[in-house]
């Protein structure tokens, strides 16, 4: 007869299978049954601060449908609220570029890098603050055999790209998934157990890049930027509302700023 502890010991790896086939049949079902929302129109590109003296901080914004604004009423509001922000603190002008595509992963945003009219021209501009935007696009083709390993060659790749259009200075930042974990419609039990750990593979290997010297270290302490707040989430439940960008932004340029990555001159 088997010890008590045994049987239950049996009863939770079970227990522990079914949660995690209830997990993908949900995960599978939302994914098939999901409709993304239409991408916003207007300006990926701007300037703030004129009232400010001194050469403008040039900042760069690579993404996917984050970096496009998904889910807002205008296109790209993290960095409009980003670039506000950060010349407000750093009391200076502040440009801001965009190379972003809906749903692309790092592979994908690399390809448009190499496109003359996609974002080697915007590139060529150069740029003192680069940030990255991607992970989930990638995570979802775990499915498909990428692999973490291969999600952070891609993304090494990336920065290497980076590198050889900015200053020596430039700085690159890859920041951690702002509430991906958060978002409503990824809060159905058990699957959101499921995506907190398949997401947090991924983003391990960008703290690895950061430990490797590649790109600048980031604080993990962003993924609770945005709580599950109805009204910081757009109506398709995973993508933010205007607020949602706008305090992420807000939450970004507070980072970068914090990380003394400005020259002052």
């Amino acid at each position: 007869m088997a010890q008590p502890w045994r049987k239950a010991l049996r009863s939770l790896s079970y227990g522990a299978a079914g949660v995690g086939v209830l997990g993908l049949g949900q995960a599978a079902h939302l994914r098939y049954k999901y409709q993304c929302p239409g991408e916003p129109s207007g300006a990926v590109h701007g300037q703030v601060g004129s009232n400010y003296q001194g050469k403008p901080l040039k900042l760069l914004f690579v993404g996917d449908s984050i970096a496009v604004g998904v889910g807002a009423k205008a296109a790209a509001p993290l960095q409009a609220a980003c670039a506000q922000r950060l010349s407000n603190l750093q009391r200076r002008p502040v440009e801001w570029r965009t190379v972003a595509q809906n749903g692309a992963d790092v592979r994908e945003l690399q390809a448009l890098l190499d496109q003359p009219e996609g974002g080697a021209k915007v590139i060529d501009l150069g740029f003192d603050i680069a940030v990255v935007l991607c992970g989930v696009n990638d995570g979802k083709k775990f499915w498909q055999g990428r692999w973490p390993s291969h999600f952070r060659e891609d993304l090494a790749e990336l920065v290497r790209t980076l590198r050889t259009k900015g200053d020596p200075e430039s700085v690159i930042t890859v920041p951690n998934l702002l509430g991906h974990v958060e978002a409503p419609l990824f809060q159905l039990w058990p699957m959101c157990h499921l995506v907190d750990a398949l997401f947090e593979q991924f983003e391990a290997q960008k703290v690895a890049l950061a430990d490797d010297g590649h790109v600048r270290p980031w604080s993990s302490s962003g993924r609770k930027v945005l709580t599950t707040d109805q009204n910081l989430w757009s109506v398709d439940g995973i993508h933010p509302s205007c607020e949602g960008y706008q305090k992420i932004g807000e939450w970004l340029a507070t980072h970068l700023a914090q990380m003394h990555v400005v020259r002052v001159e």
